[in-house]
């Protein structure tokens, strides 16, 4: 077979090792953390705290029922679960000893020590576990390694030792077991001890639950009851769906719209330096030896290794754009905006980056109206955002709305101001008629540690998108929706995923597209409604990054949608994706970026129009067509020229996330369609026009109705 690393967005290829450092040591929840540039793949959840006593080991937490190990006779193929426990408590043993006051950096282990650590490698057999993350096909033997590292960090929490013990093991832990180098190590265990404490005290999970969270199926089936939530929706009936309106002519008013995502903007990023260092970021001087020779070394413009955007590759991208696009009506920025160093952030670094890209932006495109999404990589620590609950200095996530409510207004009017210092969402009416919601998707984020406490829509935001999509309806006004995370990516929580999910779905004549990015590919996302399983009601378009971390090109998305006259649909008509080939400009040493056009949308797969159903149509003939799937895929990873072989189990995986909006549900979602299956537009009800006094009452029925919806369904 050959070699694919294909996972539902950007792969963890990179930082698959820095993933188990939680998983291992801090539960393997924060493995996107570190793992992958945006962490993309794992999932968490916790422990019922009030089911262990102080006197009782919290290491039977680790079952020995494990899912997928026939007769519970063996754990990852080396150990059964009762020898397994009895070498994590001499793990634990081993780092809790006395020696925190010590420099575990360069002091040297005993024999039997090392062979304790040994032996735990080995059981968990942790190069298999790194080889299921980079392929995301997870298996039992990454849960084993998941309940093995939560029943590590339940006795590191539960020893009575102060955080800083806890640090100190559980770096020594790192170090040992050559997760990373010891100062990436150190750095991130420091950044993220503080937090985890804080919330195991508080969580009610046990380990199946926290590594089915963090895992997905593979780790046991279904949701902890006390995770699982559902949003209330008003009593107003969903509107007939109405036969999809034609494509507008070549007359009318079209928009022309830019998406700018994921920039990941290294101030550090140092030309010839090392780019193939053994840490999750290279590119810096910091990043070991210099290589022998320069064109060894990190590219002038980028690196398709693990190194992020030099400020001058995101200068000459904002002047290309700035000169070839004139025409720009308005732009989504899709959050992610800090490089991957993700143990050496702060709040100051992260709000200095922030500042200095808001700048970027209105120098480039002072007169163009911006509307933003925050990304994971925003929070410092990333992944953190803490819920409104948490009112701790330390760990409330105030510090970073605050700033965004000020960076923000520039482009956005006062009236979204308090949404976005309370939650960082927001919406806003682009044009009569027409509305943008941005959400904030980090409470979906399964690395959102704080997501273990308590879950339950954490702001009220999917109860405030509803308030806010029944009030379009109401209006007849047409929607778009920006955001980060994709919601069906591994890294959007299951229960999240399935409501937002049924909004799309029960709002699909008001919500005419949906924009997002993290992923770092150019790709998609279709929704399906549950009472029609096979029609496809929605797209996700999900913008390539700026950043070529890694093997890719860096590129941006420009959208043509519908314009402004009375009837428009809203509908994106046609898209583009421009890229610059980043291993020539680095080979011949260019003076500037070459940008181009890769492709368009409609010219490149011969559609009729964008809408769902044409898109739907598209994807399953790429089941039968290989060579239009291997266009599909080229645009995938941005024409890079380093991009990995795709095999026929990559494009499963690679059309499954496609079809799949809705998170943790491939089984579901990814199921052979009926032989011959095609949609009809008999799904469609034609409706007689009403007339007037028929309209009147209708209008007069549904908003009493919904009056009362809205009482009963209070938004505070």
């Amino acid at each position: 077979m050959s070699k694919s690393y294909h996972v539902k967005g950007m792969t963890n290829r990179t930082f698959a090792n820095l993933s188990w450092i939680f998983l291992i040591i801090f539960g393997i929840g924060i493995n996107g953390a570190l793992s992958h540039a945006h962490d993309e793949v794992s999932a968490t959840k916790e422990l019922r705290s009030n089911e262990i006593d102080q006197g009782t080991d919290p290491i039977r937490l680790i079952p020995t029922n494990v899912v997928g190990v026939k007769n519970n006779s063996s754990i990852g193929g080396k150990l059964d679960g009762a020898a397994l426990v009895k070498l994590t408590e001499a793990v634990v043993a081993a780092t809790l000893k006395n020696e925190t006051q010590r420099s575990y950096g360069g002091r040297s282990f005993g024999n039997g020590v090392s062979s304790i650590f040994a032996s735990f490698t080995n059981a968990l057999d942790l190069g298999r576990v790194v080889r299921e993350i980079e392929t995301s096909v997870m298996t039992s033997v990454s849960c084993t390694a998941c309940k093995a590292g939560v029943g590590l960090l339940f006795h590191y929490v539960r020893s009575g030792r102060s955080n800083a013990e806890i640090a100190a093991a559980a770096t020594k832990l790192c170090i040992k077991l050559k997760m990373q180098t010891p100062r990436v190590c150190e750095g991130i265990v420091n950044v993220y001890v503080g937090e985890v404490v804080e919330v195991l005290r508080l969580a009610i999970l046990d380990s199946n639950e926290i590594c089915a969270f963090i895992v997905g199926e593979s780790c046991g089936s279904g949701t902890a009851p006390s995770m699982e939530w559902s949003v209330a929706f008003p009593p107003v009936p969903k509107p007939p769906l109405e036969i999809p309106s034609p494509q507008p002519n070549i007359e009318t008013p079209i928009l022309k719209v830019l998406q700018i995502s994921d920039t990941h903007w290294d101030p550090l990023y140092e030309p010839g330096s090392n780019a193939n260092c053994n840490e999750p970021l290279c590119c810096r001087l910091s990043s070991g030896p210099r290589p022998p020779r320069s064109h060894l070394g990190a590219g002038l413009w980028g690196d398709y290794r693990k190194c992020d955007t030099p400020r001058k590759t995101i200068e000459s991208m904002f002047e290309h754009i700035a000169n070839t696009h004139k025409d720009i009506d308005y732009i989504l920025w899709t959050g992610d905006i800090p490089a991957h160093d993700v143990w050496n952030q702060s709040h100051a670094t992260s709000l200095a980056m922030l500042r200095d890209t808001v700048d970027l932006f209105l120098q480039y495109f002072p007169h163009i109206p911006i509307f933003p999404a925050l990304g994971n990589h925003e929070g410092a620590p990333v992944n953190s955002f803490a819920p409104p609950w948490v009112t701790d200095p330390t760990q409330s996530i105030d510090w970073l709305y605050t700033e965004l409510q000020k960076e923000w207004s520039r482009w956005l009017p006062s009236t979204t101001l308090n949404t976005v210092r309370e939650g960082a969402y927001y919406s806003t009416i682009l044009s009569p008629g027409f509305k943008i919601i941005s959400l904030n998707m980090n409470y979906c984020n399964n690395k959102n540690w704080w997501l273990l406490v308590n879950s339950t829509d954490p702001t009220d935001e999917l109860k405030w998108l509803i308030f806010e999509l029944q009030s379009s309806e109401f209006a007849q006004e047409k929607v778009h929706i920006i955001g980060h995370i994709p919601p069906g990516h591994s890294d959007c929580l299951q229960t999240w995923s399935k409501n937002y999910y049924t909004i799309i779905s029960r709002f699909e004549s008001t919500i005419k597209a949906q924009f997002f990015g993290h992923t770092h590919f150019d790709e998609m996302e279709l929704f399906y409604p549950q009472e029609d399983p096979y029609r496809a009601s929605s797209v996700a378009y999900v913008g390539p990054s700026v950043t070529p971390y890694y093997d890719l090109n860096p590129g941006y998305r420009i959208y043509y949608i519908d314009g402004d006259y009375p009837t428009s649909t809203r509908t994106v008509v046609d898209h583009e994706t421009w890229v610059t080939d980043l291993g020539e400009a680095n080979r011949i040493r260019a003076p500037e970026l070459k940008w181009y056009k890769l492709y368009s949308a409609k010219e490149a797969y011969g559609l009729k129009s964008l809408s769902p159903i044409d898109w739907d149509n598209l994807i399953m003939s790429m089941y039968k067509d290989w060579k239009l799937f291997n266009s599909y895929y080229r645009f995938y990873y941005k024409n890079s020229p380093v991009a990995p072989p795709c095999d026929e189990d990559c494009r499963t995986r690679i059309l499954c996330d496609i079809r799949s909006g809705k998170s943790h549900a491939r089984e579901e979602l990814c199921r052979p369609r009926p032989t011959n299956f095609r949609p009809s537009r008999d799904t469609f009800e034609v409706q007689k026009p009403p007339s007037r006094l028929t309209s009147f009452w209708s209008t007069i029925s549904t908003a009493i109705s919904a009056i009362f919806g809205f009482i009963t369904y209070p938004l505070g």
